[in-house]
């Protein structure tokens, strides 16, 4: 089976740490986010959180570890024959730090695109993606709508009710039984 795998929120546990910076760049004690969009959190314009993330931009792609679970998830993926492909809102300029991030802490990376914040429904279509690991209920959503199968990796910014086709997880565990439930046998 062809996964798609977003990246910050699903393999990179970027969010505490991105909080972390926020925080201490705004002067604020936000404990965590609640709304994906982030400037809203911080009440702060989109630009300037933009501006923010563009200065910072190294530290806050290769700071995050892995999502707990997310390596042995994707190896495990891969055991199972399964074809991993990231896609990701990150820019393409973005790419040399992600590859880094990926191989500083030895995760599979064969196959990673870069949307720049665009929509990834046009690669899900283009790359035949049988199943999605996602972490954005917009996302989550518009890909569903598309008849693939979405496991929503569950946290404080995506807790709205879900539509059918998305199924919430709350570990990299419970992604890998939705997804052995989906293919139990051949592949």
């Amino acid at each position: 089976m062809r996964i798609g795998v977003d990246i910050d929120g699903v393999i990179s546990d970027s969010y505490p740490i991105w909080l972390q910076e926020l925080n201490r760049h705004y002067g604020k004690n936000i404990p965590f986010i609640d709304d994906y969009n982030m400037h809203v959190a911080f009440d702060v314009t989109t630009e300037d959180m933009n501006d923010f993330f563009e200065t910072n931009i190294e530290r806050l792609l290769m700071m995050p570890e892995p999502v707990p679970g997310a390596k042995e998830g994707i190896e495990t993926l891969l055991q199972e024959g399964h074809e991993i492909i990231y896609i990701t809102a990150r820019t393409p300029e973005q790419k040399d730090l992600t590859v880094r991030w990926f191989a500083l802490r030895e995760i599979h990376h064969k196959h990673v695109l870069f949307t720049g914040f665009g929509s990834k429904v046009d690669f899900v279509k283009e790359w035949g993606i049988e199943a999605f690991i996602e972490d954005y209920q917009v996302n989550a959503k518009l890909i569903a709508e598309c008849g693939v199968p979405v496991f929503l990796l569950n946290a404080s910014y995506n807790q709205e009710e879900l539509p059918p086709g998305i199924t919430r997880c709350h570990s990299w565990e419970e992604i890998i039984t939705g997804i052995q439930e989906l293919c139990p046998k051949n592949l």
